[in-house]
């Protein structure tokens, strides 16, 4: 039910293409075949509670607005011109971390680690042990930047300190929030990484899912929706 644009990749299975920086690459039946058996392995969770959306969004800035007029990031604006500037600094995707605290994650976006005098961020989101990496999009692009986040963070535990720094880890998630003009109850079918043809994601996932059990860890791939 959701595809990746033209120019990116290949929208279906059938087409067993997929461009990736510059570079054309055909799959024959057997991998993808490989490919949707892995990706199956992988738990999905679909909660409607975490759902997001245009009203929930401008409801935040709303509110920032009306609690802190005097900030100084938009002192002389008028009502318009703050609310705009307001929502430009709270995206989307750090609004959706930021109203995950009230749920009992801890909000680790924009919390940097460093590395070799090399800064990353190690997660957005942590509970009970599992490390999330959270992305907003619509396609495997831009829901990939999750997946190489997560498998930065899994590199960077080889070093003592990091690991020193970072909560205990047992579970890794990645958060993918699916961009949409219908509404979550009208989607059918939305429990299976398999129903979205986007093979480049798919096929990041699956290394992404060796990583993280050669780490002795559990993988795990959260599904929501963005929607108007």
């Amino acid at each position: 039910f959701m595809c990746d644009k033209p120019l990116t990749e290949l929208g279906s299975l059938s087409s067993k293409c997929i461009l990736s920086k510059g570079e054309w690459y055909k799959f024959n039946d057997d991998y993808l075949q490989y490919l949707h058996d892995s990706i199956e392995e992988i738990p999905v969770i679909y909660d409607p509670k975490y759902d997001f959306n245009t009203g929930i969004h401008n409801t935040f800035i709303e509110q920032l607005y009306l609690a802190d007029k005097d900030n100084p990031y938009i002192q002389g604006l008028n009502r318009e011109e703050a609310l705009k500037k307001l929502k430009k600094k709270y995206y989307a995707e750090r609004v959706f971390n930021i109203l995950r605290e009230n749920d009992g994650f801890d909000n680790y976006d924009r919390i940097c680690y460093t590395i070799d005098n090399t800064k990353f961020e190690a997660m957005d989101l942590y509970k009970n042990g599992a490390m999330h990496a959270v992305k907003i999009g619509s396609s495997s692009s831009k829901l990939c930047y999750a997946v190489d986040q997560s498998l930065s963070t899994l590199k960077a535990l080889k070093n003592s300190d990091i690991r020193k720094e970072l909560p205990e880890i047992d579970t890794v998630v990645i958060w993918l929030v699916l961009e949409t003009t219908k509404k979550p109850e009208d989607i059918k079918d939305i429990f299976s990484l398999n129903d979205l043809n986007m093979l480049m994601l798919k096929n990041r996932l699956d290394q992404w899912k060796k990583e993280v059990r050669h780490k002795g860890l559990k993988p795990i791939v959260y599904l929501n929706y963005r929607y108007t």
